[in-house]
């Protein structure tokens, strides 16, 4: 029994020292799903002064170009260029891909877009990725621009075996003038457009308002080169300017930045010695740098100018009110005036027609009288009823009042005819002659 012990551990001792294990694989990692492979450390390219390269370091899945473009090798300190990454997939192999933004010591690079589409080669529809970012020296001399790693994932492939470093580039920065600030833009054009002031009333806030657009064109450049033009006139207060950054539109909008500025004003309550309410705004012209016709040194100092301006404010309100009630004043009181007139000769006019209305209603109560005493009765109703009464009707009174005489004689014919009697005949001839004198001789003017 021990013997055959003894002879298996022999067996398994053989057998151990002949078997061939497999070791770990330090460059490939394994789970149940897939495997990752670790690349080493690619090593990049000498940099190039070239424009246009399809160079690079590394390993690109098969039929894969990647081209990248810098539009300005000598550009001038400050000054925006753009960059540009092109990555062509004729195989359409590619499912995605990574991508970052291209650096270097001095620069300064931006997005600007990220386009995807396709683009005929030979007749072909070849898928393109277009990368594109705005690029700014900072300092001068000799700069580097790398390209990032590029790692590319294809189809049917759970792990990138693919990555790419494009060629660097050699940049020659041109360097401004030292005198020239820190902050002053380089851009071929500087756009200062003045879009003028509101209305304006004395101790109301109002704001002067300006766009102004180009490349490179920070808050702080265009703060600081407001802040020294930015004099107060006499009679107006000019407050720190609000700056806010707006969308530049047009044809170059991704490089040229845009900015809005709002100039507080107070206008003063007081008018001038002359009764004048108006200011003079103050000029403005801000420089610039405008590089040569290829973008090149030596650039231009040039200025974006405004020419001074004229505003003017209205009094202050409670002022305005008052001017405007001043001048309101004479049409008010002619008004006043003509309403009285107006009331008066209405007044009159209806006293008038009134007392012509009753005059007339008493002429015909006299005419319609049918004997002697009804007619004397109506008469003296008609006096007792006047707005100046006479009562009795005496002779004495009658001719006080201005009774014209045939009125009187009229009156002492009826008198007669009432007390005397006469004949039947010439009674009633006579009563329609007296009816008749006393309707027709009877005062208008006592009805008034």
């Amino acid at each position: 029994m021990m013997r055959a012990f003894v002879l298996m551990l022999a067996l398994a001792w053989a057998l151990s020292a002949t078997a061939d294990i497999p070791r770990p694989d330090r460059d490939r990692e394994r789970d149940r799903f897939a495997e990752s492979v670790e690349f080493g450390p690619i090593q990049p390219l000498a940099p190039v002064a070239e424009t246009v390269s399809r160079e690079g370091a590394g390993r690109l899945p098969e039929g894969v170009i990647v081209e990248t473009e810098v539009t300005r090798l000598a550009p001038i300190q400050r000054d925006r260029f753009v960059v540009t990454q092109t990555i062509l997939d004729p195989a359409r192999r590619l499912r995605g891909m990574e991508v970052h933004r291209p650096e270097g010591e001095g620069l300064d690079a931006r997005p600007l877009s990220v386009t995807e589409g396709t683009v005929e080669i030979d007749g072909r529809q070849v898928p393109r990725r277009h990368y594109r970012w705005a690029v700014q020296a900072l300092r001068p001399g000799e700069l580097i621009l790398r390209f990032a790693r590029i790692e590319f994932d294809l189809v049917g492939l759970a792990q990138s075996r693919f990555a790419w470093i494009p060629v660097a580039r050699r940049l020659e920065a041109a360097a401004l003038p030292p005198h020239l600030p820190e902050y002053l833009p380089v851009t071929p054009v500087l756009t200062l457009q003045n879009e003028g002031v509101g209305p304006l009333t004395a101790g109301e806030p109002g704001a002067w308002r300006l766009r102004i657009s180009g490349r490179g064109l920070s808050a702080e450049a265009v703060e600081r080169m407001l802040a020294a033009q930015l004099v107060a006139p006499p009679g107006l207060r000019l407050e720190p300017p609000s700056i806010r950054e707006v969308d530049p539109g047009g044809d170059d909008a991704e490089l040229v930045s845009a900015w809005q500025v709002s100039i507080p004003l107070l206008p003063a309550t007081e008018a001038t010695a002359d009764g004048r309410r108006e200011a003079q705004l103050p000029a403005l012209r801000l420089p610039y740098l405008r590089p040569g016709g290829d973008g090149d040194w030596p650039a231009e100092l040039v200025f974006a100018t405004v020419e001074p301006t004229t505003v003017t404010w209205q009094a202050p309100v409670a002022e305005q009110r008052l001017a405007q009630l001043r001048q309101a004043l004479p049409w008010v009181l002619a008004g006043l005036i003509g309403l009285g007139l107006l009331w008066l000769a209405g007044g009159r006019l209806w006293r008038w027609w009134r007392a012509r209305s009753a005059w007339r209603a008493a002429q015909a109560r006299l005419l319609s009288a049918e004997g002697p005493a009804e007619l004397r009765r109506r008469l003296r109703e008609t006096l007792a009823a006047l707005p100046r009464p006479i009562h009795p009707p005496q002779r004495e009174r009658l001719v006080d009042r201005g009774a014209p005489a045939a009125f009187l004689t009229a009156l002492a014919e009826l008198d007669r005819l009432c007390f005397a009697g006469d004949a039947v005949e010439s009674a009633e001839r006579s009563f329609a002659g007296v009816r008749a004198g006393l309707a027709e001789s009877l005062p208008a003017r006592w009805f008034r």
